[in-house]
């Protein structure tokens, strides 16, 4: 199973396979790697991607086999997570609760699921700016460059 975060779905969305008669394969892909392996994606990055009027929450909805978990869900190891970004003042836990990076990999926990990013590493950062490889590697948890998904994924769904 896999937690996709925003950057994936805007990188797909907005950049390498915009809704065309041409990517419509690309999604359909996709589609069909959800329904074999699992692909998850939070409330939270519902919510982020339909910030920007471009359409991407709508189509990521409309794909079937793509699921929506609600944040209810990873309460339970919500604080965890938080904890791995260190110690933030009272405005740095607004700002976090407000991104999804933190509940991509706290479902990935709940789920036993890989989070999936175009995030890079970046071990020298510290608090809000931490980057999900970073928290996943502190917290033991799989994750996997949207990159190397779709590479992955291309070997076994043709």
């Amino acid at each position: 199973m896999y937690v996709f975060d925003s950057s994936s779905l805007i990188q797909a969305y907005r950049d390498d396979f915009p809704p065309s008669k041409d990517n419509d394969i690309f999604w359909e892909w996709l589609d069909n790697i959800a329904k074999h392996e699992g692909i998850v994606v939070p409330e939270k990055v519902y919510e982020e991607t339909g910030k920007k009027d471009d359409g991407l929450k709508q189509y990521i909805t409309s794909l079937p086999n793509i699921q929506e978990e609600p944040t209810v869900n990873c309460m339970a190891v919500f604080k965890t997570v938080v904890d791995a970004y260190g110690t933030l003042s009272t405005e740095d836990l607004e700002r976090l609760d407000a991104i999804a990076d933190p509940y991509v990999v706290a479902h990935s926990i709940t789920l036993k699921a890989t989070a999936v990013s175009c995030e890079k590493t970046a071990p020298l950062r510290i608090g809000l700016n931490k980057k999900i490889p970073d928290i996943c590697d502190s917290l033991s948890v799989s994750h996997e460059s949207y990159t190397r998904f779709l590479w992955r994924m291309r070997g076994i769904y043709k």
